[in-house]
């Protein structure tokens, strides 16, 4: 499993699905700050988009994908004069109470399920992307405000445009477990967004610039692919190519924190996890994540997370 998708596991991504329209005529919705994130496709025609505290408005045409990490607060109008409109009529998104949408004009907001097929001026696609805010890792703290991927300079376009249309037909579709699937594809979007975002906009400092840097990148890698704790620092310092006095300064500068510290925070993560959706022992977990004994495990998860393994346990189930 790759660093990206490892990390997404780990801080548990989950996210919901709606299709919208607005019709013929002045309209604009404003979409209040929520503290994770949200994204938009441009289905059909095109709108605008305004960012909180940015007074110039952004054009957005039939397949851009705009996202906001973080949940920022913005706007989209029909037209650039449309983001002037005042708002009206406060509504909150079906099934997640906390998303707030102020819309004003003919805008609607739908599961994907229940839509048909709308004849309107504008269709965009929207999905809010949940994750766990009590794991504090260096990937959340890093996580970039705003994406904007246009549909004619990404080269991930293909696969971003074949995952839109794939979510498109199946909310067309009134089969079992169509909404979970549309929920599930919301996760492969948002995935293939942040690796587009990592491919055209690369950092020079940060936990983004450190799964791009040459040396550090590799180590990354080994430690979110490791799945039996056998990984060392100074195994890592080994595939990376350099001393550990470089590798350590380096990793720390990067990622925020030491080789170590990340090692054993990952570990504890997987362990997190497996704890809460397996039914694997709790010696059989610990064995995996690099620690020889039941006790030692035990006092290192509830040392990170507060809580004993079992209680972990009995929480998520």
């Amino acid at each position: 499993m790759d660093f990206l998708s490892d990390m997404l596991k780990a801080t548990r991504w989950t996210a919901k699905t709606y299709l919208n329209s607005a019709g013929e005529g002045p309209w604009c919705a404003q979409i209040q700050y929520r503290p994770q994130g949200v994204f938009h496709a441009v289905l059909q025609g095109g709108c605008y988009l305004r960012q909180g505290g940015n007074p110039e408005p952004i054009a957005l045409e039939e397949g851009d994908i705009i996202a906001f990490p973080t949940g920022g607060d913005h706007k989209l109008s029909g037209s650039a004069e449309g983001l002037k409109l005042p708002s009206e009529n406060v509504i909150r998104l079906p099934d997640d109470d906390d998303v707030m949408v102020v819309k004003r004009g003919t805008v609607s907001f739908s599961q994907p399920e229940r839509v048909k097929e709308p004849h309107e001026a504008a269709r965009w696609l929207s999905g809010t992307m949940s994750y766990d805010t009590s794991i504090h890792h260096p990937l959340l703290k890093n996580l970039p405000c705003f994406i904007h991927v246009r549909k004619a300079s990404a080269e991930s376009r293909q696969v971003l445009e074949g995952v839109v249309n794939l979510m498109v037909e199946t909310s067309k579709s009134d089969t079992a477990g169509s909404a979970l699937t549309i929920d599930r594809l919301t996760e492969v979007l948002f995935l293939q967004l942040l690796r587009s975002h990592l491919q055209e906009s690369p950092q020079e400092e940060g936990y983004f610039a450190a799964l791009l840097d040459p040396q550090i990148g590799i180590a990354l890698n080994l430690v979110h692919a490791e799945d039996d704790g056998s990984l060392t620092v100074e195994s890592l310092c080994e595939a990376a190519g350099m001393s550990r006095t470089r590798f350590n300064a380096r990793f720390t500068e990067l990622v925020g924190e030491t080789p170590k510290a990340y090692l054993t925070h990952t570990r504890l993560l997987r362990a997190k996890t497996m704890l809460q959706h397996s039914y694997d022992s709790v010696i059989t977990i610990a064995e995996a994540t690099g620690y020889s004994s039941e006790s030692s495990f035990s006092k290192a998860i509830k040392k990170h997370f507060g809580r004993t393994p079992g209680e972990l346990r009995r929480a998520a189930s």
